[in-house]
């Protein structure tokens, strides 16, 4: 596969990445947080509890990084594995976007109707006085496991990919 379709297939199928946040005293913090990915800007899209470490250390320093990984992948990767690291800058959605992210959220997190319908939450709990809050890490930077590198030296590097490559259409992407 292409850096290309591997991250596509990384954003589309591992479903989990761990964000790492720094609160506004500099401690880090590593949270595993269940996304969605969304195209054109490339973003991934998640939701937390407000109070949440991470949510607190996201309303003071917004800049973020996080890694994504599979282990799984014995039939698409001579590794079985492939992983990717990234860098961004993430921010709470205001209420005025909290209607189409929640669509876009459940829809994509949860494709089966009758499952969606099981798991989604009321909107109202993700604006004003509810618990939660959707948020949204936009990429700045983006790096893949160098695979092909490994098989050659057993070197543990990352290959960069530039970010105007997931600028694709909606039918490439799913």
């Amino acid at each position: 596969m292409s850096l290309i379709q591997r991250s596509l297939y990384l954003l589309n199928s591992a479903r989990f990445f761990t964000l790492a946040s720094q609160h506004a005293d500099h401690s880090p913090w590593a949270s595993t947080v269940n996304y969605v990915p969304l195209y054109d800007p490339l973003r991934l899209v998640w939701y937390s509890m407000r109070s949440a470490r991470h949510s607190e250390n996201i309303r003071h320093r917004p800049d973020v990084s996080g890694s994504l990984f599979r282990y799984d992948m014995q039939d698409t990767s001579p590794l079985g594995l492939d992983g990717a690291q990234f860098t961004g800058r993430a921010r709470e959605i205001p209420q005025h976007e909290c209607v189409s992210i929640h669509q876009d959220y459940y829809r994509l997190n949860f494709p089966d109707e009758l499952v969606r319908a099981r798991w989604q939450l009321p909107l109202n709990e993700f604006y004003g006085d509810g618990p939660r809050r959707f948020y949204e890490l936009c990429i700045t930077n983006w790096w893949l496991l160098d695979i092909d590198g490994w098989l050659e030296t057993k070197e543990d590097r990352r290959t960069p990919v530039a970010l105007s490559q997931f600028a694709l259409s909606k039918s490439e992407v799913r």
